[in-house]
């Protein structure tokens, strides 16, 4: 990765706008989360964050996972640049200052990683319990997040006590999923964690900010209306879909989290490959087998897919706005058609 451009892209650097601090709540925190893994929430979190740091954010990346895939998808943990989750754990447990064990894992960009500590402090945060754990989360991160523009917590599926952590800390909220019925009933479990977050006093203005839809078509409208009415049966409330999905490739997603790469990288790597290939094809194809595999044909549009959401996804969070329902939003186009009818 040392030396590698990623091209600068569309997303700008925002003007937060103000927003009252809620006692635990930090204003540029962002959380990502699923009740259940596999769903694209790592990949997410990797790739939003580097491409609005590609775009002069400021960006913190907080990896909750003990499992650490954060580091492979960024690539820190090839370079054994992670900690295990020791400065978080040391810094919520001792009122240690918190400092990110990962400094510059792309201009713009630190990370606080995740591991072997996370895992402990986890059992540590169950015990303290809920409101406890938010404050001496909210003590560890105050004094450092004034620094960046955007804090990205990726949460992990299975532990509450760590998830519903990353949601108290967060003022705002996206959910991946994918169209099976695992990842539907994790979406059940995220949306009783919503409310439990509001009504518990935790955070009680945390907002959906909206939901992102893996390997699903574009043009799937009647799925994608079935799935937003599901989504606010769950949330009890209206309900973003971001308009752009991440199309699936199991040869990308393999060669990213392996090479530490996000998709514009991803891509830079491919078009440069593709050219190298048929330099040799001109040569002698039997040098084409020293290359390996070919790596996929859909970079490109992958790499699109994560630009045009993270657009959408920070215009919302610089400026986030109550979503109508779709019973509110057929509603207002029914009166819009009987306004608009004969007099």
């Amino acid at each position: 990765m040392e030396g590698f451009t990623i091209p600068m892209r569309l997303v700008p650097r925002a003007e937060h706008g103000a927003h009252e601090r809620e006692s635990t709540v930090l204003n540029q925190a962002l959380a990502i989360a699923n009740g259940k893994g596999g769903v694209g929430k790592t990949s997410l979190t990797a790739n939003l964050a580097a491409i609005a740091a590609n775009s002069g954010w400021e960006v913190l990346v907080v990896d909750l996972d003990p499992q650490g895939n954060l580091g492979a998808d960024l690539g820190y943990q090839q370079l054994g640049m992670g900690d295990d989750g020791a400065a978080l754990s040391k810094a919520v447990q001792f009122g240690e200052t918190l400092r990110p064990p990962v400094q510059r894992v792309r201009p713009h960009l630190d990370a606080i990683s995740a591991g072997r500590k996370t895992r402990e402090l986890a059992q540590v945060l169950h015990e303290r319990g809920r409101a406890d754990s938010a404050q001496a989360m909210d003590a560890a991160f105050a004094p450092l997040v004034d620094r960046y523009d955007l804090v990205v917590f990726d949460c992990p599926p299975g532990d509450a006590s760590l998830g519903d952590l990353g949601l108290a800390l967060s003022r705002c909220l996206v959910v991946p999923i994918k169209f099976d019925s695992g990842s539907m009933d994790g979406l059940e479990v995220m949306a009783a964690r919503v409310r439990a977050a509001r009504t518990s006093g935790t955070n009680s203005k945390l907002q959906l900010l909206g939901i992102v839809l893996f390997d699903i078509t574009r043009n799937a409208t009647a799925l994608r209306r079935q799935v937003l009415e599901e989504l606010e049966e769950d949330f009890h409330q209206g309900v973003r879909v971001f308009e752009t999905a991440i199309r699936h490739s199991q040869r990308a997603a393999y060669d990213m989290r392996s090479d530490g790469l996000v998709a514009i990288e991803y891509e830079q790597e491919e078009e440069a490959e593709r050219e190298a290939r048929l330099e040799l094809l001109k040569i002698d194809r039997h040098y084409l087998s020293e290359l390996g595999p070919a790596k996929s044909a859909s970079a490109q549009g992958i790499a699109d897919d994560y630009t045009s959401l993270t657009n959408e996804i920070l215009e919302a969070f610089s400026d986030p706005s109550p979503i109508r329902s779709a019973a509110e939003i057929a509603r207002g186009d029914r009166m819009a058609r009987a306004g608009a009818g004969p007099r």
